[in-house]
């Protein structure tokens, strides 16, 4: 009940670091630090903690199939209507592409206004283009595999009463996609790396570099140094002169 809606926030807080690192403001590019990344990584893992508190008293096994389930009917309708699908898939969903389309704005008009200069080298202009890629590219990722989720998500509230009529297939094929949507959602977590190895070949020469000096692969370099016959031993003319 913690380590999801984290999760799920950590999404959004990356999207939102996104925007404000391609920001043109000063004061809100201050907000992409690591100092502010701890505070609000404290923060949310501090909400999301007290938010489930709750769940102890209210949540436990239920006889006779001791499965888990709700223990208050007011919490259950609080959860269901939401907690689940406003907090946990609805509003990190909505953040994702809302500040997905706001850091697209923010490397478009940095790309013109840079395209305008003429001090502007082609090399920053290939870094900013692989930069929107890979942004561009995590953002419409991280939408899609939030989104199943979210439908999912609807879909449980709107049939919720009807819960007791639901034949056994149909509960083992509403389980079977909640595993599936959830498994979509891990994948998400670890396409970063991915996303930016394939996208960018400054990260993929930056990548190589260090996994050379960390497996200590790196290229051996010959030096050209010349040395005159003058100074091998045993080289020089040797005169030897007979006494008489």
């Amino acid at each position: 009940r913690i380590v999801a809606p984290c999760a799920l926030s950590f999404l959004g807080l990356a999207a939102f670091d996104r925007w404000a690192c391609t920001s043109r403001s000063a004061r809100i590019r201050k907000l992409s630090s690591i100092r502010t990344a701890y505070c609000i990584v404290l923060i949310t893992v501090l909400f999301w903690s007290l938010l489930s508190i709750p769940f102890l008293s209210f949540f436990d096994l239920i006889p006779p199939t001791y499965t888990c389930g709700f223990t208050n009917d007011l919490f259950q309708k609080i959860t269901n209507f939401f907690l689940a699908p406003i907090l946990c898939a609805i509003f990190p969903l909505i953040v994702l592409i809302v500040f997905g389309i706001l850091t697209y704005r923010n490397l478009h008009l940095m790309t013109t206004i840079n395209g305008q200069q003429q001090s502007v080298t082609t090399r920053l202009s290939m870094w900013e283009q692989q930069i929107t890629r890979m942004m561009i590219i995590q953002t419409v990722l991280n939408v899609s595999c939030a989104l199943p989720q979210c439908i999912l998500l609807i879909y449980t509230i709107a049939t919720v009463q009807q819960s007791a009529m639901k034949s056994l297939d149909q509960i083992y094929i509403e389980y079977l996609l909640a595993q599936l949507c959830e498994f979509i959602v891990c994948l998400d977590f670890a396409s970063s790396f991915y996303i930016f190895f394939l996208s960018s070949s400054r990260f993929r020469q930056t990548t190589k570099m260090y996994l050379k000096r960390l497996l200590h692969l790196e290229s051996n370099q010959v030096t050209p140094f010349n040395i005159s016959a003058s100074t091998v031993p045993g080289t020089g003319t040797k005169t030897h002169y007979r006494q008489n």
